[in-house]
């Protein structure tokens, strides 16, 4: 395709716009670069290598590990679990004597936690090795301890709460329901610690 002439008019006025445009200097040596390399290049193979080893951006910081959850204490096992469970025959064989009894029968909740704590501190300052607590043996349905449809036997279902807590948890090394001639299903066996003995 040719190229098309300025006409008279169109030379003038380019002439007009460009009387005052001044040529570009030559860059001087020390502005170019290496051969073959244009200046304002931003490839890394343009740079130098000092530029070149200076990371591009916010450099990612490396994630802090997870710290993990403290871990928790076990929890003492039940009354019912612990000790030495060869406790339970003697004591429903009379092989173990029953240092003191406390009935909690008719009791309100809050008054019979009160004494069976206060019960259970006394006899085993006074180093007694095993007591008896009479809880009540509750409605006729209730056949297994501490059975929670049971309408009546509140102290019976509570008791076992109470000594699975501090501060008695800490005094108890174990629990049993009683032998027939005891008390049986409302009574309970309950061994203490020897006094300051290590939990």
């Amino acid at each position: 395709m040719k190229r098309r002439r300025l006409s008279g008019d169109e030379h003038a006025l380019w002439k007009r716009v460009t009387r005052d445009v001044s040529p570009m200097k030559k860059r001087a040596s020390s502005e170019e670069g290496p051969p073959g390399v244009n200046i304002g290049e931003t490839t890394r193979e343009a740079m130098t290598p000092t530029e070149a080893a200076k990371p591009r951006g916010r450099a990612k910081q490396k994630a802090a590990p997870a710290k993990s959850a403290p871990a928790r204490k076990p929890r003492a096992p039940s009354a019912f679990e612990g000790g030495d469970p060869a406790l339970d025959k003697r004591a429903r064989r009379g092989r173990i004597s029953i240092d003191r009894v406390i009935d909690l029968h008719g009791m309100t909740q809050v008054a019979a936690q009160v004494a069976l704590a206060s019960f259970l501190e006394r006899a085993q300052a006074d180093h007694c090795r095993c007591v008896l607590v009479i809880t009540g043996k509750g409605s006729a349905i209730e056949r297994e301890p501490f059975e929670e449809r049971a309408p009546r036997g509140v102290i019976r279902r509570r008791f076992q709460e109470w000594i699975d807590e501090e501060p008695l948890r800490s005094l108890v090394a174990r629990a049993s329901p009683a032998a027939p001639k005891d008390g049986g299903a409302g009574a309970f066996y309950v061994f203490l610690k020897k006094k300051n003995a290590r939990l």
